[in-house]
């Protein structure tokens, strides 16, 4: 579960100030939330604390998490001063990649519904309240003093600014920490959370900076922000009694101008800091984990790792003598099904694949079967579940049409299949496909999420994993498709279920760590196969009787085969060991555990809090911020361009997140006065925009000609501006195609503008074809009033990028555009035409980039010698150090070639303000040509060009985590007139 919130709205802050240092043109990226289809019928409960807002499919789930809601509030701030604020939640029940998101601007909690398929002994839906309404404390806490003195200045976005109070790590520690208190055996406590530690050694002494471990790294595996939170937060409430943080964020907020609070703040109430923190904390681990009796992996591993490149094998699969299939990703592919030889360790890819959703399975035909997560063609909150297949001999990976939402296929029989579909309201069904017998389909009970499918052919039966209220436990359907207990319920996590010849195996936390774990059906006990230093996963039985598995150490997951000889008895237990972490003290909250949802909760939340029809019309419209600058947000995200002007900005965005709007007034010296406004929606799939602008100077398309007696320029007389306006529409069509390895996008627009532009009235020109001049240029005047219809497409493909990628390894682009004026023919129409393709350079983690594009002038008044003189201009590809008036459109021809790589990784800079990760070096040269007029009325090539290079630096601002990376790229470019042309661009991860 991420907090966007924090990190999106710290970052930019963070590079906010950062931009003082930089010169004043800089381009930024701004993050934006997807939508919902506009079909969804929405609803919302309103209670004295929070209010929910969920599509009708949600109603069951909506009352469920209220309940939990309710159940936490008077112990999910325990440690701070104050409760929850009054946020609302937002429930999105259509997107399969489960995930919570605390997000400002404006305020809510987003909750995608579908269940994690790699959770532990918890249900979905408590672990979403414990960890997300943990931040709507932390939130309340922050804003105060000063900071909520600035949000009635500014609205939410003062708010925000307490953000940087309180550090990103710290917050999903903490959270984190609510979600383990609100347990029996939660998140924190899991083995697998601090599996990559356990295996690192001595952490804190390391290095002197350990902001490493805070930001990341391109070069080695780092756990992410969320363990190194919680193992902080943890120590330091055991080490000092309290919750430290209250007295940060406390300070924080009521000094905000000190900007290092935390470190101020830290150092005046407890005499420690966040770098004497992280080193006890790690000292106290290494010397617990230490003093643990050290246990050798029992599972003989099948092939050695790099030392230098972090890699996982998982869910290995035996497929015939000798041999294992599993899926394999690294820092340098993705993921990708490969083929092992087990006596050589030869590898050989088989196919790459999608960000793979749940485990794969092999048939005895030799296919292999999974799952992939895929976004619908129109809608970012519709992520489906598709299933897909390729055969082990040969051939790229299918996907099975019409099936979206399925979890875990599984061969039955010689030649059937099943698998687990999960519906948005909540519910899970088993179906079952056998030849001959049809399609057969078996709902679950509303309460329960299923983790796991396996078939036994010994016994016949389909078995899967559950979690509910009771914990987790195996089931299985008897003779007549009801549900029956084959373990029992117990708060120790499971996973990947397999079966055969009579036996369960899966993984199991019981002994404290992860192990690979077998059941015997006929005689109902269960046995621990493994004994691992760090941890075994993924137990598969192979064809020889012995059992496949994967085994951790520092450098990633490697398959091992662990015997069939050593069976350890497993005696049912509530809890597992509490064997890898130290002694903490607990926070004396409830236990969701002990929390259920019946159908009396139902019956009672229904008479209390009323559901009342959600008005998606009347709230598209949320006004929840200003600026006290003027500028074009839709302009930062489509160009990365961002203009500032003195004056003032509002800011919306409904709740829904489907409707985005801003109104600005500022102003400049040059220009006076402007106005502007933009509404853009995105329900329906065609993203439908609205602008319109005020104020400024009115646009003029005036002539000019050379004389041909000087050889000089004639210009036409320019009338005084008036004020400029402009009223537009636009709708674009963007299909989004996901198969796998690769994503294809196809974009189809239409815009009309209208504005107050003055265009030379060519219609009054007298032109002397002898002399090749116009007689009386200086009386022609001009006509008021510009439409222009425009239309464009746009096609891109581009393969999954690894972790070390900054690039696609293999992409192209094309895109095309015709913009024409309907009411006057005498104003050119523009074609206009762009490609561009990303190639591998010469080693790994270098790319090349060619564009190419090509526009030019069609139609419109043209003088004998063919020049065209009004129409309008692409700005597409101009060689750096150019602007768009040092070009013609006619037959505009341009070329640039790039070639990046990286040239170090410092890993280190000023510590806790600036963590430089990574330094790319990217040269490149541009090339244009273009038809002008030359004197006599001929015409002339010209040509322009340019050379140079650019220095982008991967960086973290103040510790933000892996997943914050900006970027910051200085260019330099030497073009083939005027002087050296410097710029400043700003990237940020959203």
């Amino acid at each position: 579960m991420k907090s966007a919130t924090s990190k999106r709205l710290a970052c930019i802050l963070a590079l906010a100030a950062l931009g003082f240092l930089l010169p004043p043109k800089a381009s930024a990226q701004y993050y934006t939330w997807g939508s919902d289809p506009a079909s969804l019928r929405w609803s919302a409960i309103r209670t004295p604390h929070v209010r929910i807002i969920y599509p009708d499919t949600a109603a069951f789930l909506a009352r469920r998490t209220l309940r939990y809601i309710e159940a936490v509030r008077p112990t999910i701030g325990y440690g701070f001063r104050h409760g929850p604020m009054r946020i609302p939640f937002v429930m999105h029940p259509e997107n399969f990649e489960s995930n919570g998101l605390v997000m400002w601007l404006p305020k809510r909690v987003e909750f995608l519904t579908s269940p994690a398929v790699a959770s532990y002994s918890m249900p979905w839906y408590k672990q979403l309240v414990a960890h997300e309404y943990r931040h709507a404390v932390q939130y309340n806490n922050l804003n105060r003093g000063v900071i909520r003195a600035l949000s009635y200045v500014l609205g939410q976005q003062g708010s925000t600014i307490g953000l940087l109070c309180l550090p990103i790590w710290l917050m999903e520690g903490d959270a984190v920490m609510s979600e383990t208190e609100m347990s029996s055996f939660g998140r924190g406590l899991q083995p697998s959370f601090t599996l990559e530690y356990r295996a690192m050694g001595d952490i804190a002494g390391r290095r002197r900076n350990p902001d490493l471990w805070f930001c990341g790294s391109y070069r080695e595996f780092i756990p992410d922000h969320y363990r190194l939170g919680y193992q902080i937060a943890s120590y330091s409430y055991t080490r000092f009694g309290e919750n430290i943080w209250d007295q940060v964020a406390w300070y924080g907020s009521r000094n905000p101008y000190l900007f290092f609070t935390t470190s101020i703040s830290l150092k005046k109430f407890y005499g420690t800091s966040v770098n004497r923190l992280f080193r006890e904390t790690f000292d106290d681990l290494r010397g617990f984990w230490d003093a643990l009796p050290q246990t050798a992996d029992s599972a003989m591993p099948l092939t050695e790792l790099p030392p230098k490149n972090h890699t996982s094998y998982t869910y290995p699969m035996a497929s015939g003598a000798g041999s294992l299939v599993a899926l394999k990703t690294d820092f340098d592919r993705p993921s990708r099904l490969v083929r092992l030889d087990r006596a050589s360790g030869r590898e050989e890819r088989l196919a790459y694949t999608g960000y793979v959703s749940s485990r794969p399975a092999m048939d005895r035909q030799g296919r292999i079967w999974w799952t992939e997560y895929r976004r619908s063609l129109l809608f970012e909150q519709r992520v489906n579940s598709r299933l897909c297949y390729a055969d082990l001999a040969g051939g790229r990976p299918r996907t099975v049409r019409g099936h979206r939402n399925v979890l875990y296929p599984t061969p039955v029989d010689s030649a059937g299949l099943a698998w687990v579909e999960y519906n948005p309201d909540g519910r899970y069904v088993i179906v079952r496909r056998r030849p001959g017998w049809g399609v057969q389909r078996y709902e679950m009970e509303r309460l329960t999420e299923l983790h796991g499918l396996a078939w036994d052919n010994a016994t016949g039966r389909l078995y899967f994993l559950v979690t509910d209220d009771s914990g987790m436990w195996i089931g299985t359907l008897d003779d007549f498709g009801r549900v029956r207990h084959v373990t029992e319920g117990a708060y120790v996590t499971l996973s990947d279920l397999r079966a055969a010849d009579g036996r369960l195996y899966f993984g199991s936390i019981a002994s404290g760590k992860d192990e690979a774990h077998c059941l015997d059906l006929g005689s109902g006990r269960q046995y621990r196969l493994t004994s691992s230093r760090y941890g075994s996963f993924s137990p598969s039985p192979d064809a020889q009787g012995d059992v496949l598995v994967t085994t951790y150490d520092r450098r990633g997951y490697r398959p091992a085969v662990q015997p069939f000889d050593t069976l350890h008895p497993v005696a049912y237990a509530r809890l597992p060991r509490n064997t890898v972490n130290p002694p903490r003290l607990r926070w004396p909250v409830v236990n969701l555990d002990t929390v259920s949802y019946t159908p009396a909760d139902s019956a009672a939340s229904h008479a209390r809090h009323r559901a009342r029809r959600y008005p998606k019309a009347l709230t598209l419209i949320k006004i929840h911020s200003w600026t006290p600058v003027a500028f074009n947000p839709f302009e930062a995200v489509d160009e990365h361009n961002v203009s500032l002007n003195l004056g003032v900005t509002l800011l919306s965005q409904n709740l829904l997140s489907n409707t985005e709007a801003f109104a600005s007034y500022g102003w400049n010296d040059a220009e006076g006065s402007l106005f502007r406004i933009g509404v853009r929606y995105f329900g329906l799939g065609v993203r439908l925009d609205l602008e319109g602008a005020y104020g400024g100077n009115q646009n003029i398309y005036s002539l000019a000609q050379i004389d041909p007696q000087t050889g000089k320029p004639e210009y036409q007389k320019r009338p005084s501006p008036d004020k400029y306006y402009s009223v537009g529409a636009t709708a674009t069509l963007p299909l989004v195609f996901q198969r796998g390895y690769h994503t294809r996008q196809l974009s189809l627009s239409a815009g009309w503008n209208f504005s107050n532009g003055m265009v030379a009235n060519v219609g009054r020109i007298r032109y002397d074809e002898d002399r090749h001049t116009i007689t009386n240029l200086e009386y022609i005047g001009y006509k008021e009033g510009l439409h222009k219809l425009s239309f464009g497409a746009a096609y891109s493909d581009a393969v999954r990028t690894a972790h070390r990628d900054f690039l696609p390894r293999w992409g192209y682009q094309l895109s095309a555009s015709y913009a024409l004026n309907p009411t006057n023919r005498k104003f050119s129409d523009l074609v206009s035409l762009y490609g561009r393709i990303y190639l591998p350079g010469f080693l790994p983690h270098n790319a090349v980039i060619v564009a190419l594009s090509y526009q030019t002038s069609i139609g419109g008044f043209k003088f004998p010698s063919g020049q065209s003189f009004l129409g309008y201009k692409s700005t597409r590809l101009l060689p750096r150090g150019f602007s768009s008036a040092d070009i013609r459109s006619n037959n505009y021809t341009a070329a640039s070639v790039d070639y990046q790589f990286p040239l170090c990784y410092p890993e280190g800079g000023i510590p806790s303000v600036l963590y430089f990760k990574r330094i790319r070096l990217g040269l490149g040269a541009d090339y244009a040509q273009f038809r002008d007029l030359a004197p006599h009325g001929r015409m002339r090539w010209e040509r322009i060009w340019s050379v140079g290079g650019d220095l982008i630096l991967d960086v973290n601002a103040f510790r933000q985590p892996a997943s914050a990376t900006s970027t910051v790229k200085l260019s330099f470019y030497r073009p083939s007139t005027g002087g050296l042309s410097f710029s400043v661009g700003v990237g940020l991860p959203f």
